[in-house]
């Protein structure tokens, strides 16, 4: 496999009646997007369902389409295959939220392998999780902060407020209406610098969390613009209890 390219999806839009144009985040480009001929004709090798949002495929690269803004690939294969995610609906509703923070948030095309490496480390744990992954999305929508360069200050002090749009801590509150009060700062503060197994282990209750989760949405469309039209936190606020 080392001489393929390995990418994860992050949306595929179908294209005519049998093609389909997929936006993939690889490991070693950055973003990369193709068109692949035929993927709903009989006996294709390249079946769409190799190209669901958040598959991770490895695969060769076979030039350009004659606009040239489009790849082609070929000898497709999935490099990680879900066990239990399309079968749970928890983990389903969890997997169309990060697939579309990332569709919102990647937009540049170079290589980060460290970013890269974070996603399929993290799908990866999700899959094999049994329960107690309600924290999941906190966790990874943090993460995802400090991998595009805007995680939180760690200055948090008791009774101090958090300022979304400076990104620390403060005592006073701003004038804006983008921050955590006193509270929901002091968990920000607990959230920080842990791990995936650490965040998951916080009693938190659905109240907290999704108080927690739509404040992180905030933070990043303050810090990423291209987030808007952002909806799937609100499925996962109906499904994680």
């Amino acid at each position: 496999m080392d001489d393929k390219i390995q990418g994860v999806v992050l949306q595929s839009i179908r294209y005519g009646d049998t093609s389909l144009i997929v936006k993939v985040f690889t490991r070693q480009y950055g973003l990369r997007s193709y068109m692949v001929k035929g993927a709903f004709n009989r006996g294709s090798s390249l079946r769409a369902a190799l190209f669901q949002n958040l598959n991770f495929i490895h695969y060769v690269e076979a030039g350009k389409t004659n606009k040239g803004s489009l790849h082609y690939m070929k000898d497709v294969q999935l490099s990680l295959v879900y066990q239990s995610i399309p079968l749970v609906m928890n983990k389903s509703a969890i997997l169309m939220y990060v697939s579309e923070l990332l569709s919102k948030t990647l937009t540049e095309e170079a290589s980060n392998e460290t970013l890269f490496d974070f996603i399929q480390q993290s799908m990866h744990w999700l899959d094999l999780v049994e329960e107690g992954y309600a924290n999941f999305p906190l966790y990874f929508t943090l993460e995802l902060t400090r991998q595009l360069g805007f995680y939180p200050k760690a200055n948090h002090q008791v009774g101090w407020c958090f300022d979304m749009m400076e990104g620390s801590f403060a005592h006073d509150y701003p004038l804006h209406p983008y921050y955590y009060d006193a509270n929901d700062a002091a968990w920000l503060a607990a959230l920080l610098d842990l791990g995936i197994d650490e965040t998951c282990r916080l009693p938190m209750s659905t109240q907290q969390r999704r108080a927690m989760l739509n404040g992180l949405i905030t933070f990043m469309r303050l810090h990423a613009p291209v987030m808007n039209d952002f909806h799937s936190h609100e499925v996962l606020q109906t499904v994680l209890q």
